[in-house]
């Protein structure tokens, strides 16, 4: 008995260790992202309403804003539909092929810094480099040696680097096979750069891609009529043809994305890990 007793004695107990607690969202669902409302005006005004009902800090719009840039009536339209969210949110739009022939109306709405056309932004840890699909981003174009400097550029407390334009690099939508010449420039760039997200729309459906570490999202359901998918490809993960939007969160060292459709239901989820930070050179 004193035997078993010792041998009791002996055996030692692991603590039950908890968990890790999540880290705490800097940014909880304060990134809004949606796209390709142009002559979808009653479900690009559901479109708003919900977003605005999310309350997020910032709103980015992947491009094709109105039907005709030349006609100032969906200029118009579009600034009412958004008048409130815009009120209550930062708004940053890019060019999308139906804003051609408007970009005087794009730059007067909005005014953004430089030319108004492309520009960045650091939100929550995130760099935002906002394109513009109407203008050259070929190797010797002003646009990409614009966007080289800024994507090299160092900057405190950016964690994670996104890219936002009209036109997606990947997509088995109707434009997914589209030959644009500047797709593999940019990929080439965004992968040497860090950048881990690519925010695009173009194709009136939702989708993500995923490639070599690079998350594609087209997001381009904000109320243009619906398409079906058109093509097959291994990197797609996620195919929704509805209405939709996207919104962003940052919890420590994770960006999380979540995707609505017009009836609050979640259809589609994912997180991006930051890249660990570089060792410091030794004195």
């Amino acid at each position: 008995m004193k035997k078993i007793f010792l041998a009791l004695s002996l055996l030692v107990v692991a603590p039950v260790r908890a968990a890790d607690p999540p880290a705490p969202c800097g940014c909880d669902r304060c990134i809004a992202v949606y796209g390709d409302t142009r002559t979808g005006n009653e479900n690009h005004k559901k479109m708003a309403a919900l977003i605005a009902a999310a309350g997020p800090a910032a709103v980015f719009h992947t491009g094709d804003l109105v039907p005709r840039g030349k006609k100032p009536k969906g200029w118009e339209d579009f600034r009412e539909i958004t008048k409130e969210l815009r009120s209550a949110a930062s708004f940053y739009a890019v060019l999308g092929n139906h804003e051609k022939g408007g970009e005087k109306f794009f730059t007067d709405l909005f005014g953004y810094p430089g030319n108004g056309r492309w520009y960045s932004r650091d939100l929550y840890g995130i760099r935002f480099v906002m394109l513009d699909y109407l203008s050259p981003l070929d190797k010797d174009s002003e646009q990409y040696s614009w966007l080289e400097k800024v994507l090299k550029a160092p900057a405190a407390g950016v964690k994670f680097k996104a890219a936002v334009m009209h036109k997606p690099l990947y997509s088995t939508g109707r434009h997914g096979q589209d030959d644009w010449g500047p797709a593999v420039l940019l990929e080439k760039l965004f992968k040497e750069t860090g950048v881990s997200l690519v925010l695009a729309g173009h194709d009136h459906d939702y989708e993500r891609l995923e490639k070599d570490g690079l998350v594609h999202v087209v997001t381009g359901g904000g109320g243009a009529p619906l398409r079906r998918r058109y093509f097959k490809s291994r990197y797609s993960k996620k195919f929704v043809s509805a209405h939709h939007y996207c919104l962003l969160s940052v919890c420590g060292e994770v960006l999380k994305g979540e995707v609505f459709d017009m009836d609050s239901k979640l259809i589609d989820s994912f997180e991006i890990r930051a890249a660990p930070a570089a060792p410091k050179a030794a004195n």
